[in-house]
C-alpha cells in the first residue's frame, strides 16, 4: 500500500475535527477515530511503494512507515491526555493534520515541494498557538511563530530552488553552494528554535497548550530536518568542496543549543519552559547532524529523530497531566506532587531514562555518533556527556515531588481512584434457594447497569488517574524506542527499492537495488552501475561542472549498508 490512504484519512479526519471544534465531544471522537485508522494504514505501507500524482512522486520507506506509526500512536495518546486533563478545542484536529502534513513532506521525492508541505503543516499548528478569539498575548505569540515559519520556509525554498536551477557562470563560485547549504541549515535551526533562534520557541512554550508543544516544536520540525538531511546528502555532499566555514557555523549552533538548552531547562520554574528548552537541547543534536557531509551520519541522525520526538512528546504529556490534576505547572507550587501522583512519578523516571540513556543504549550511541562526526574530539566528548545534566533536571522535579504537600497539591485531584455514587444496598429477601438465586441474578444485572450509567461520571472523577495511565504508556513507548525497539536502527539505515511508476499508478517494491532520487538531484554515489562504469548524462536540472573548483562527479563514499547513495525520505 502507498502513503495515499494515510494522507486521505489524515486530511479528512483533521478537517472534520476542526469543523466540529465547538462540539468538543464530537471533535475529539472524530480525531480519535481518524488516528486509529491512520495507525492501520501506516502499518500497511509497503517499503518502496510509490505513486505519481500530478507530477509529484510520493515514495514510502521503512523509516517513513515507522515515523507514521509512531506519529499516529503518540498523537492518539496526546489526544487522550488532552481530553482527560485540559480538553483544548483545536488540539485534536491540529494534531491529526500536523501528523499528516509531516508524513506528506517525508514522502515527497522533490525536496522543494517537501519543504512547502512541511511549512504548511507548521502553519496549521498556529491554530493552537493563537486560536480563534485568543487574547492579545496569545495572538502576538502566534504572530511570532508564523514569522519564524515564514522565514524558515523562505530560506529552505530558496536554497532548494537555487541549486536546482541552471547556475551558468555562478557554478565557478563556491560561495553560491555554501550559502544555499547554510540557508537550509539555518531554516532547520529556526524551526526547532535552536539557540540563538530560541526566543519565539520560548514564547510559544509559555502560551500554547502543552499538548500541542510536541507538534509545534518536535514532530513538524523533525520532518523538516529529515527533508534537509536528504537534500544535503543529494545536492551538497556530492560537491567536492570543503564547506569548512559553513559546517563550523552549523556545528556551533548545534553545540550551543545542546549545552545552553540544558542549562536553561534546569533553571526554569515553569514546567512548560522546562519542556521547551529540553526540546531545544535535544534538537541541537539534529542541527549537529546537518554539519556532517558523510553518509555515516544517515543512520544515527534519523535514529535520534525518532527517539527525540517520542521522548519529548512523553515529557510534554507528563506536564499536561500534572497541570490538569493540580491546576498549576510552576515547580514552587508543586511541593509533594509525587505523594499524590505516584504513577506520574514512575512515568517521569521512565521518561528520564529514555531521554538520557547510558553507553550502549541506542539513544546514547546515536548522540555519540552525531557528536563525534560533527565536532572535534574534545568538544565532542563534552557534548556527548552533556545530556547527563538531565539527571539534575529530573532529579529537581522529583525532589520537589517528595517535599511536604503544598496547598495546590492538597486541593488537587490526585490519582487515588474514587466512585462518584455510593453502592446501592440490595438485600436478599427470598425464602427458598430458587428465589434467592433469581434475586442474586437480578441484583447482578442491576449492579451492572448501575456501573454502566455511572461510567461517564466516574471517568470525570478519575481524570488524573486516567491521564497518568496514558502518560505511563507514552513513557513505556519512549523507553522502547530509546532502546532500539521496533527496529528503529534498521529502519534508519534502510534504503527503499523502487521502480518508476506511471502517472497515477502505484508501484510495488522492486527486488533490484534501484534507488529513487528527486528530480534535479545529484547522486552522492554510483547507483546500480558496475565497477568502473560512469554516468553518461547528468540528471535534468543539475548544474554542469564548469571549473576545477567545483566537481559534480559522483563520489563513492559508502552508505551505511555498504552501498553508496542515500535513500529517499
Amino acid at each position: 500500500m502507498t502513503v495515499v490512504p494515510f494522507l486521505i484519512v489524515a486530511a479528512a479526519a483533521g478537517t472534520a475535527s476542526l469543523l466540529a471544534r465547538h462540539l468538543r465531544g464530537w471533535s475529539t471522537a472524530i480525531a480519535v477515530f481518524g488516528l486509529l485508522v491512520m495507525i492501520g494504514t501506516s502499518g500497511a505501507m509497503g517499503s518502496g511503494a510509490a505513486i505519481e500524482i500530478g507530477g509529484l512522486r510520493l515514495v514510502a520507506s521503512d523509516w517513513l512507515r515507522l515515523f507514521a506509526i509512531l506519529g499516529s500512536v503518540v498523537g492518539l495518546l496526546l489526544v487522550l491526555v488532552d481530553v482527560t486533563a485540559v480538553h483544548e478545542p483545536d488540539a485534536p484536529g491540529v494534531i491529526v493534520l500536523g501528523t499528516g502534513a509531516s508524513v506528506l513532506a517525508l514522502s515527497l521525492s522533490d525536496p522543494g515541494v517537501a519543504v512547502v508541505a512541511a511549512t504548511a503543516g507548521g502553519l496549521a499548528a498556529v491554530l493552537v498557538a493563537a486560536p480563534i478569539g485568543a487574547a492579545a498575548r496569545a495572538a502576538i505569540v502566534g504572530t511570532r511563530e508564523l514569522r519564524a515559519l515564514a522565514v524558515a520556509g523562505t530560506l529552505s525554498i530558496l536554497a532548494t530552488a537555487w541549486l536546482a536551477r541552471p547556475l551558468g557562470d555562478l557554478v565557478s563560485v563556491p560561495a553560491v553552494f555554501g550559502a544555499a547549504y547554510l540557508a537550509f541549515a539555518a531554516a532547520v535551526a529556526i524551526r526547532f528554535g535552536a539557540i540563538p533562534f530560541h526566543l519565539w520557541a520560548a514564547r510559544v512554550a509559555d502560551a500554547a497548550p502543552g499538548v500541542a508543544l510536541p507538534l509545534l516544536m518536535a514532530w513538524g520540525p523533525a520532518a523538516f530536518a529529515a527533508v534537509a538531511l536528504v537534500w544535503i546528502d543529494q545536492s551538497v555532499a556530492p560537491l567536492v568542496l570543503p564547506f569548512d566555514v559553513e559546517r563550523g557555523l552549523i556545528a556551533a549552533v548545534g553545540a550551543v543549543s545542546v549545552l545552553l538548552g540544558l542549562l536553561a531547562a534546569w533553571i526554569q520554574d515553569d514546567l512548560e519552559h522546562v519542556v521547551g528548552y529540553s526540546i531545544v537541547a535535544d534538537a541541537g543534536f539534529v542541527v549537529l547532524g546537518l554539519a556532517v557531509l558523510d553518509p555515516a551520519i544517515w543512520e544515527p541522525a534519523r535514529t535520534w529523530l525518532l527517539i527525540f520526538v517520542v521522548a519529548r512528546s512523553a515529557f510534554a504529556a507528563w506536564v499536561v497531566a500534572l497541570d490538569g490534576g493540580f491546576a498549576t505547572r510552576r515547580l514552587p507550587e508543586l511541593g509533594g506532587w509525587a505523594r499524590r501522583a505516584p504513577i506520574l512519578a514512575v512515568g517521569l523516571v521512565g521518561i528520564g531514562i529514555a531521554t538520557i540513556g547510558w553507553p550502549g543504549l541506542t539513544a546514547w550511541e546515536a548522540r555519540a555518533s552525531i557528536a563525534s562526526l560533527s565536532l572535534p574530539s574534545a568538544l565532542a566528548t563534552v557534548v556527548m556527556i552533556a545530556p547527563l545534566a538531565g539527571l539534575a533536571i529530573y532529579g529537581r522535579i522529583l525532589l520537589i515531588g517528595l517535599a511536604p504537600q503544598s496547598e495546590a497539591i492538597r486541593a488537587g485531584r490526585g490519582e487515588r481512584p474514587s466512585w462518584p455514587v455510593p453502592r446501592p444496598s440490595r438485600p436478599v429477601v427470598g425464602l427458598s434457594s430458587t428465589e434467592r438465586v433469581v434475586e442474586r441474578i437480578g441484583h447482578a444485572l442491576s449492579a451492572a447497569l448501575d456501573v454502566f450509567w455511572v461510567i461517564p461520571a466516574a471517568a470525570r472523577a478519575n481524570r488524573m488517574g486516567l491521564a497518568s495511565l496514558v502518560v505511563g504508556t507514552l513513557a513505556v513507548l519512549s523507553l522502547l524506542v530509546s532502546a532500539g525497539g521496533l527496529d528503529v536502527p534498521a529502519a534508519a539505515r534502510a534504503v527503499p527499492e523502487v521502480v518508476e511508476p506511471g502517472p497515477g499508478q502505484p508501484t510495488e517494491p522492486n527486488e533490484g537495488p534501484v534507488e529513487s532520487l528527486p528530480p534535479g538531484a545529484v547522486p552522492s554515489g554510483p547507483v546500480n552501475e558496475e565497477p568502473g562504469a560512469s554516468l553518461d548524462e547528468e540528471p535534468a536540472g543539475s548544474a554542469p561542472a564548469a571549473s576545477d573548483a567545483v566537481s559534480f562527479e559522483p563520489v563513492d563514499s559508502g552508505g551505511p549498508d555498504g552501498a553508496s547513495g542515500s535513500p529517499a525520505p
